[in-house]
């Protein structure tokens, strides 16, 4: 019998491919290699699937990027760990949040029911990040705060329709190439310098 991990990850490449809609519950039993009947042993119906690809993986990322607002630390640096965090992430939990990006307004309610944290507060994160950047100078005083927290996620996100885990660069590189677009379209004239990311050996997906 199958367990509840490969019902999963199987069910995120399923959702991948040919989307949560189009998707069947006989696709993820054959990706898994078992009859369908076999899987109503692990959840209910095909939407609780899909909340359980994306749960821990949403949860995880978002927890991280609260710390990181809350963290003391420059503003620029705090917006260098959440950019690299945020790609990291999913990075490590391809393609679950592939198919959080491209569902996620089938999940976003059952989502913010079941663990108390929306994508709205997630961008607060974020916009207070710019914010405090903006108050101790190493931001544009005249930065629109909700206009660029949406550029960046908006950046960041439609990373799902190109990223590749084998890809040339690694999930480091691309962090690095992200932020400074973000600094040179965020930071004020002489913004306070914050400590590279340090190189790594490219990360592998997690399955």
């Amino acid at each position: 019998m199958a367990t509840l991990d490969e019902i999963v990850s199987a069910a995120a490449k399923v959702f991948r491919t040919k989307g949560y809609h189009a998707a069947t519950v006989r696709d993820i039993a054959e990706e898994v290699g078992i009859l369908k009947g076999s899987l109503y042993h692990h959840f209910a119906s095909k939407e609780e699937l899909l909340y359980l690809v994306v749960k821990d993986p949403i949860a995880q990322m978002y927890r991280t990027i609260s710390e990181i607002a809350g963290a003391e630390a420059a503003a620029s640096e705090k917006l260098r760990r959440a950019v690299l965090a945020h790609l990291e992430a999913f990075d490590r939990h391809y393609p679950h949040l592939f198919v959080y990006l491209r569902e996620r307004e089938s999940v976003k309610r059952r989502f913010r029911e079941m663990i108390g944290f929306s994508p709205k507060e997630y961008e607060r994160c974020w916009q207070k990040i710019l914010r405090e950047g903006v108050e101790n100078g190493e931001f544009r005083p005249d930065l629109d705060i909700q206009v660029a927290s949406y550029g960046l996620l908006g950046m960041l996100n439609w990373s799902y329709k190109w990223y590749d885990p084998q890809g040339r660069l690694s999930v480091r590189e691309v962090a690095e190439e992200f932020m400074s677009l973000a600094l040179a379209g965020v930071g004020a004239e002489q913004p306070r310098a914050a400590a590279p990311i340090p190189k790594r050996s490219r990360l592998k997906p997690a399955y």
